[in-house]
């Protein structure tokens, strides 16, 4: 998300509405997370659960350089905590470049505030979308609990996106909706669980 799309012309343009603004941005993003999910569902019978996770690894290893903790890295990938170390474990080489990518941020001083980084910010209002609580999604980005909500009192444009966040999933959480969510997960846990025997040795 660049500057212009969170605070530029359209910010100007709503003047004194920052709720009018925030709701537009909302609308993007979430537009957005529905091309991507009508993407993957497009190539998913072409794509591999080895090919998934690469692309899973990839954007945690992106959250790492983004200075994000493990927390903040496991939601990127759109998995546990439990299996994002597992990962770890089992490959060394993307553990050295997660640990390398978080060495990275620390070494040029990136720090993932969601108040002045942009992509930090998308994290967690995508989080609060996809139906995280608005407190867990300070947590994916390493917010204290107290701060994300004066963040939030103190800065008008933050909170009419996290307000405008809140009603986008609110709106779309319909009962029937919600139970969809739930049983819906991540490939991975979903054939580990069940022990499939079909599941990808490379997995």
């Amino acid at each position: 998300m660049s500057d212009r799309s969170a605070g530029g012309s359209a910010g100007d343009a709503a003047g004194e509405r920052p709720e009018v603004w925030a709701e537009a941005v909302v609308a993007g993003l979430d537009a957005a997370r529905a091309a991507e999910r009508a993407l993957a569902d497009a190539l998913g019978p072409a794509m591999s659960l080895k090919e998934e996770k690469a692309q899973r690894r990839a954007e945690a290893v992106r959250a790492a350089a983004m200075g994000l903790g493990a927390a903040g890295c496991a939601s990127a990938a759109g998995v546990s905590e439990r299996l994002l170390e597992s990962w770890r474990a089992e490959d060394p080489v993307f553990d050295a470049a997660l640990s390398a990518a978080r060495s990275l941020a620390h070494v040029h001083d990136v720090v993932p505030d969601v108040a002045s980084n942009p992509a930090v910010l998308k994290m967690a209002l995508d989080a609060i979308l996809g139906g995280v609580p608005f407190i867990a999604a300070g947590a994916l980005v390493g917010v204290k609990r107290d701060t994300f909500y004066r963040l939030r009192r103190g800065n008008p444009r933050l909170g009419a996106l996290f307000g405008a966040a809140q009603n986008a999933r609110r709106r779309s959480a319909s009962p029937g909706r919600k139970r969809k969510a739930e049983l819906k997960g991540y490939r991975l846990v979903r054939l580990d669980a069940s022990e499939s025997p079909r599941t990808d040795p490379a997995a």
